[in-house]
């Protein structure tokens, strides 16, 4: 650890800082040590059980997992978490619920370092325009420029193949072979703006479009799948007995908690913008005594 210390009379300031001498950690295989918020979003059904869903599949990966709502994300809350997980839903009734100073906020969070974690309805609203049923739209929260478009040529309800790319950067995908399969529900598939850059991770075997995207949104970034990735068809484990009927003898939470720790790690550190410096040390007198305030909230260090 290297400490610049910057003195004013009888007050020293003391930030510390990571130094090229401190030893490597090896990177964790879980999300052991990261919080996770979820938002319940409106009302339905579908958003209660896709909730569940993600609490069990998050905590099941080691995470500090914690439900908060749209108040609680104006009070300055979502400051304290890594990654953002927003149920599906219809994406309109996500962003009514959110409002626009919440959705601000939520972009602002992930402009600074977070991850936000989209499923169907919340993977739709963070990509800002939208062709749906014929009917062209935007959503407000938008980390994306782009379009998610319906997709045709699929049922309504079923278990899709997707292709997974092995040629990204810094994620090795390998161990979950060629393809995964995901239970499709009336789903979208993703094309960026010209000048936005995405990582497709995986397309429709069927049509060939992405269907599970990433992609950077300031010093933070999100994990988009349109396909549900958060049931577990074969096992109880999700918490929930919603669309069980359809079987999918794979599980899809290791290959997500793949993705969502190569965003943590290739993130931003959050910091509440509001604090300055991470340290303050206040000497008291000439026996060097100190005392150290931590005054700065500091969730994430990068490993």
């Amino acid at each position: 650890m290297r400490l610049v210390i910057i003195s004013a009379a009888s007050v020293i300031l003391v930030v510390a800082s990571a130094a090229s001498g401190v030893s490597a950690q090896a990177a964790p295989e879980d999300l052991s040590g990261v919080r996770v918020a979820i938002v319940p979003s409106y009302n339905a059904q579908i958003c209660n059980e896709s909730r569940t869903a993600l609490y069990n599949m998050f905590t099941w990966m080691n995470a500090s997992v914690e439900i908060i709502d749209k108040d609680d994300i104006l009070a300055g809350d979502l400051w304290d978490y890594e990654v953002l997980s927003i149920p599906e839903g219809l994406g309109p009734f996500i962003e009514n619920y959110l409002g626009d100073d919440a959705i601000r906020e939520i972009k602002d969070w992930v402009a600074a370092g977070g991850s936000y974690v989209g499923v169907r309805g919340s993977a739709a609203i963070a990509v800002n325009k939208s062709y749906y049923e014929g009917t062209h739209s935007t959503f407000r929260l938008g980390l994306v420029n782009g379009t998610s478009s319906q997709v045709y040529g699929l049922g309504e309800f079923e278990v899709v193949d997707i292709v997974l790319n092995q040629q990204i950067p810094g994620l090795d995908l390998s161990t979950f072979g060629e393809n995964i399969t995901m239970l499709f529900e009336t789903g979208r598939w993703f094309q960026a703006d010209e000048g936005q850059e995405i990582t497709i991770i995986g397309d429709y075997s069927e049509t060939g479009q992405p269907a599970v995207i990433a992609a950077e949104y300031g010093q933070g970034n999100c994990f988009l799948s349109s396909p549900h990735f958060e049931y577990e068809e074969d096992s109880d484990r999700d918490g929930t007995d919603y669309l069980d009927e359809y079987e999918d003898s794979t599980s899809e939470w290791p290959f997500v908690l793949k993705i969502v720790r190569w965003l943590v790690d290739t993130s931003a550190s959050i910091v509440q913008p509001s604090v300055p410096v991470e340290l303050i040390v206040l000497g008291l007198g000439g026996a060097g005594v100190a005392v150290v305030i931590l005054a700065a909230v500091v969730t994430r260090w990068k490993r």
